[in-house]
């Protein structure tokens, strides 16, 4: 993540006028698939990384990383943790002078894994990743100077299928493989800090 906010600063020092800013997110991250609810009942936290690269005119890219963890509710053993990435091409409307909204389509991926009992008393560990795509809109306001804050909702589509899971400590294949729904909702925000401004004689 760091090595990406770097080479989105060296963009943003080639002729075009675009800018940078980097700052850091939390977010109430809620999992769609049914046996989260029933599982985990609350949405958890998440906490990341984000950077945009602003290009003179309505376009801005918005990038970043997160952690996501959660264990479940008393009387059971669950856990749940992932990475997760994204990169989202927005358009974006100036409303007023430090007030902004975007919005726009983007790839997200995920990274994770698993454990907890299921409901046949075996002790159930799995891990792996994907790829999907998601929705993204909210506003941008300026608080002082160069520090701005974010406020997004997201929403994303992604599913996994898996046909090999830890039972008990040892390697169990399944089939047919199972698919899990790695979709979520998630409210974001967000402060950052701007290091270059958007020039936008460089269009």
């Amino acid at each position: 993540m760091f090595s990406l906010v770097w080479v989105l600063a060296a963009f943003s020092g080639l002729p075009g006028g675009m800018g940078i800013g980097v700052g850091t997110s939390v977010s109430s991250f809620s999992p769609v698939e049914e046996n989260y609810d029933l599982r985990f009942r609350t949405p958890g936290v998440s906490y990341g990384i984000v950077a945009s690269l602003d290009a003179p005119g309505p376009l801005v890219f918005h990038l970043g990383g997160e952690y996501f963890s959660k264990k479940a509710s008393s009387g059971w053993d669950g856990e749940i943790s992932s990475m997760l990435y994204w990169a989202f091409p927005c358009g974006q409307l100036p409303v007023m002078d430090g007030f902004s909204v975007f919005g726009g389509p983007g790839i997200v991926g995920v990274s994770g894994s698993y454990s907890g009992t299921d409901d046949f008393g075996s002790f159930v560990e799995e891990d792996g990743s994907s790829v999907g795509f998601a929705a993204s809109a909210g506003t941008d306001i300026v608080l002082w100077g160069p520090v701005s804050a974010r406020l997004e909702y997201r929403y994303g589509w992604m599913d996994m299928k898996s046909d090999r899971v830890l039972k008990d400590g040892t390697e169990t294949v399944v089939y047919p493989a199972a698919e899990t729904d790695l979709g979520y909702s998630q409210y974001i925000f967000s402060l950052s800090v701007q290091l270059s401004a958007v020039d936008d004689q460089g269009i």
